[in-house]
């Protein structure tokens, strides 16, 4: 089927009132205002994986220092206990070594103790104010005084005198109490530790 001419009027009107067209350059915004808005889009996706990542570390360095923090308080505690342990051994110390002076005596109470004579009860006591003092309870299992008599003179070799001396015999036990003071008491403190 073939078409037939037609004549087609043409009713655009030559108008000069009609603005010119856009300059070329003009013509660069629309492309602009597009990649402008995927320019936001990735740079909010990207603030957006930025502002996690910060929650993340800001997360770890609490849970970091939360740790830290635990720690320090377990090692303050550990240390604590440590220095109470040092405490106790620098006590047990100072006491061994304090009571190195008396050990010569209870040697000498000990060795003057005969083949009948038993030794049932020794105390000494030392005051802290007054070291050169010694309080001594001696129990002993005997009959006779004569072993109380070797004892003293024993103890009095080693320059030790005894003040208030009191002595009951009775059920085959003699019972001493005496207050033993060094006749040289420099001798005594410069021995004991400080």
């Amino acid at each position: 089927m073939q078409i037939t001419e037609h004549q087609i009027d043409d009713f655009k009107s030559d108008r000069k009132d009609i603005a010119p067209p856009l300059p070329v350059i003009l013509r660069l915004v629309p492309i602009l205002f597009y990649c402008s808005i995927a320019v936001a889009v990735i740079l909010s996706s990207i603030f957006a994986i930025q502002f996690q990542l910060a929650v993340q570390k800001r997360d770890a360095h609490k849970a970091q220092s939360g740790s830290l923090a635990s720690q320090t308080e377990q090692a303050r505690n550990e240390r604590a206990a440590l220095e109470s342990q040092i405490k106790k051994a620098t006590d047990i110390q100072n006491w061994v070594a304090s009571s190195r002076p008396m050990q010569p005596l209870l040697v000498e109470i000990a060795r003057s103790m005969g083949p009948r004579s038993s030794i049932v009860d020794l105390r000494l006591d030392r005051d802290l104010d007054n070291p050169a003092q010694i309080k001594m309870g001696l129990r002993m299992g005997t009959d006779s005084t004569k072993q109380l008599d070797l004892t003293v003179e024993k103890i009095s070799a080693l320059n030790y005198r005894a003040f208030s001396p009191t002595q009951t015999l009775g059920r085959g036990e003699l019972d001493y109490k005496a207050t033993l003071v060094r006749k040289d008491p420099q001798q005594q403190l410069e021995e004991v530790p400080q």
